[in-house]
């Protein structure tokens, strides 16, 4: 189930990868275009998750909905579930944001209404 609510947004134009990780930044799910090693995505994800922890307190407190973090070659999107687990999303910078968002917005929702 999860699978197939990721892969909805992994197979829009633009996604590069996709990163699920727990508060604690256990890695629970990838899917990715990018050559990189599990045990180097993991402590990424793990970097990420920690680095993070403050501004996830902004999108629990609605004052946020998703962070889009800017970089040279692409955008690197931060979203936080109902269950506090995170959702990393890494686009190019040619991708169109506008309809990656919405995509990831009926992601969450759909991720939200499981129990994965």
């Amino acid at each position: 189930m999860i699978e197939e609510i990721l892969k909805k947004l992994k197979d829009t134009e633009g996604v590069l990868a996709i990163i699920l990780t727990n508060k604690e930044g256990s890695l629970l799910y990838s899917i990715s275009n990018l050559d990189i090693s599990l045990e180097i995505l993991s402590g990424l994800t793990a970097s990420l998750a920690g680095l993070s922890d403050e501004i996830l307190q902004e999108l629990k407190m609605g004052k946020l909905k998703n962070i889009i973090l800017n970089g040279t070659i692409g955008r690197l999107i931060i979203s936080s579930l109902n269950n506090e687990n995170i959702l990393f999303v890494s686009v190019e910078n040619t991708g169109n944001i506008e309809l990656i968002e919405s995509v990831l917005s009926n992601t969450i929702e759909d991720l939200n209404k499981t129990n994965y």
